[in-house]
């Protein structure tokens, strides 16, 4: 079984629309916040999260609450954008920069301490030197700040 969260009535659509025409049955969405899923205490085998954690803006509430949906031995599988010094609060504050996903991109180090903060230990973490930005903007904080996509494996104790 398969659970998806979706903050928007438009996403939730889309999201039931893709599974309908594929015919998954086990898929269900909720709508939530990744910070506040509504899912009950330690029922979940995996969280998964692709490019998402990076446009909340409490990162550590995230973590917290994938600790706390996760059954012991559970893991976390992220893909994400990070940043390798942390960003000045001109990048930080700029709300297109948020949108294309800098903005709110956590220094590498910070990014793994809130997670091991939540009481998840980070066992792989890689980067993706495959992922390119596409704007000039986008392309200019990659090499200024070392914006860069990771993936990475946690797993609660």
């Amino acid at each position: 079984r398969v659970i998806g969260i979706a903050m928007t009535d438009e996403q939730l659509a889309q999201a039931e629309a893709l599974r309908d025409a594929g015919g998954f049955s086990q898929v269900a969405y909720r709508k939530g916040y990744i910070e506040s899923t509504g899912l009950e205490n330690g029922t979940c085998d995996a969280v998964i999260s692709n490019g998402v954690v990076n446009l909340a803006p409490e990162k550590a509430a995230v973590f917290r609450e994938a600790a706390r949906v996760l059954k012991p031995g559970g893991r976390v599988a992220l893909a994400d954008i990070v940043t390798e010094v942390q960003l000045p609060e001109g990048i930080t504050c700029n709300a297109t920069l948020w949108a294309a996903c800098i903005g709110g991109a956590l220094q590498v180090d910070n990014y793994v301490a809130a997670i091991e903060s939540a009481g998840l230990r980070v066992r792989e973490l890689r980067d993706n030197p495959q992922y390119r930005f596409i704007s000039d903007n986008a392309q200019g904080a990659t090499r200024k700040y070392g914006v860069k996509s990771v993936s990475l494996v946690a797993v609660k104790a």
